[in-house]
């Protein structure tokens, strides 16, 4: 059983939540079952009934707990009320930079899917793919490279156009008429390797913000797969999350 700091550092009805928080959410409580009762949590920790009461309130307020009088606490949730769950905003950043901010088109080209994409796109490996690669300039000074995947079906006339010039977005929107309905996204560390170093005028083993994403279509099927590569000296994240 954990134990409460007498050595007034932090309150003991704050320790004391803190313990019955945890033991909700790891599921040592589970929903519909009675957590102890404020005489047997000050017997059990040696504090008073006002501390006791005070981590009770804090719990309940938390949307962990309803008190019933006649019949006990009862846990209504694993999950706080306050937790702070969607992303509201997310926002990449780069170094100020007033020159004039281009996509340049590397390649564009048709190719059998590998197994990562394959797996991504939930297609099997060797299926046609149209794979977009472009890298984004301030001035002479590039900042990212992105690599779109698609399922050349799903995109049959992407080949025939020029995207450094055209929207992306608005082929999809106005050609394709696909409407997005959610997304995954993964952010890693990772080192730059032989074919993107250069892209990005950076040494080998330079560092990069890698972020993986794949996006499904209206029928919840993962139609695009994104790949993008940011300078770590250039770039870094703000997300601000809610409840």
């Amino acid at each position: 059983m954990a134990s409460l700091d007498f050595s007034g550092k932090e309150q003991l009805y704050y320790q004391l939540y803190d313990i019955l928080f945890q033991d909700i959410l790891s599921g040592a409580y589970a929903v519909g079952e009675l957590i102890p009762s404020e005489s047997e949590l000050m017997r059990r920790y040696g504090i008073s009934r006002a501390t006791a009461r005070k981590a009770m309130e804090m719990l309940a307020a938390n949307g962990l707990i309803n008190k019933r009088r006649g019949h006990g606490s009862e846990v209504v949730s694993n999950h706080p009320s306050s937790a702070l769950q969607h992303v509201k905003s997310y926002l990449k950043k780069n170094v100020v930079d007033k020159s004039t901010s281009e996509k340049r088109l590397i390649d564009a080209t048709i190719m059998p899917a590998g197994k990562e994409i394959a797996a991504a796109l939930d297609t099997d490996p060797g299926t046609e793919l149209y794979r977009l690669r472009r890298v984004r300039y301030s001035g002479e000074q590039p900042f990212y490279l992105e690599m779109n995947y698609y399922e050349r079906s799903f995109v049959p006339h992407a080949i025939e156009h020029d995207f450094s010039r055209e929207s992306l977005r608005a082929y999809f929107s106005s050609e394709l008429d696909v409407h997005w309905r959610r997304a995954v996204q993964q952010i890693y560390s990772i080192a730059a390797d032989r074919e993107t170093a250069p892209l990005l005028q950076l040494a080998f083993g330079a560092p990069l913000l890698y972020i993986r994403r794949i996006s499904f279509d209206a029928e919840n099927r993962p139609r695009e797969c994104v790949m993008t590569y940011y300078r770590a000296d250039l770039y870094h994240l703000e997300i601000e999350l809610d409840s």
